[in-house]
């Protein structure tokens, strides 16, 4: 047994996982669409993302729009996200 000092070494990415994923179809046309937002509670990012979408409809004809939120360091609700399942799009933002 010696006494020299012990240097131990973790690694800071914890448990690696990754599902790889294809991506959405693209829609031809937002025209008709129901948009949702799902914002950060941080200060801003509801009125950035409603004004996007509103932009938006300045264009197209969306449907009605559903807002949720989620905490700004962690994950949306259960509830929040089947809120969000009827919707066509979803933006998500952060802003300050």
């Amino acid at each position: 047994m010696t006494d020299e000092p012990t240097i131990r070494i973790y690694d800071p990415r914890g448990h690696v996982f990754a599902q790889e994923r294809t991506l959405a179809k693209r829609p031809a046309s937002l025209a008709g669409l129901r948009p949702g937002i799902l914002e950060n509670r941080k200060p801003n990012v509801r009125l950035l993302l409603t004004s996007m979408v509103e932009a938006m409809r300045a264009e197209v004809d969306l449907g009605e729009v559903v807002i949720e939120d989620k905490p700004i360091a962690g994950p949306p609700s259960r509830r929040n996200m089947e809120r969000l399942r009827d919707c066509d799009f979803v933006l998500v933002g952060s802003a300050d």
